[in-house]
């Protein structure tokens, strides 16, 4: 009976362990949505205005570094460190700036 409690030890935190992981790629899924439905959100507004493409993609980073933020911190959390979560998203600010682009040029210039 002393060895199935002894073996149950190891296997319950295990399981926990596993859940935590999940919750944080969950949240960390979660925050990168948010952040790239910011910028989608925030470039539809201006497709219309007479701004320039860049400055309206230049806008839209402002306005959603909270969600870039948020999913900073949750990388951070599912990898273990700031500095790992930072060069894990080097490039995901460029590309959610393309991305904020792309919504606005296809918008005033459908292919159409």
């Amino acid at each position: 009976m002393k060895k199935y409690w002894i073996a149950l030890a190891f296997v319950f935190p295990a399981f926990g362990a596993h859940s935590q992981g999940a919750d944080r790629q969950t949240a960390q899924d979660e925050a990168y949505g948010t952040y790239f439905r910011c910028m989608n959100v925030y470039a539809s507004r201006y497709i219309k205005s007479d701004a320039l493409v860049a400055d309206i993609a230049d806008a839209a980073m402002s306005a959603c570094q909270d969600r870039y933020q948020d999913l900073l911190n949750a990388t951070a959390s599912l990898l273990g460190g700031m500095t790992a979560a930072q060069t894990t998203l080097k490039d995901v600010r460029e590309t959610a700036r393309s991305f904020a682009v792309r919504t606005v040029l296809e918008a005033r210039f459908p292919l159409r």
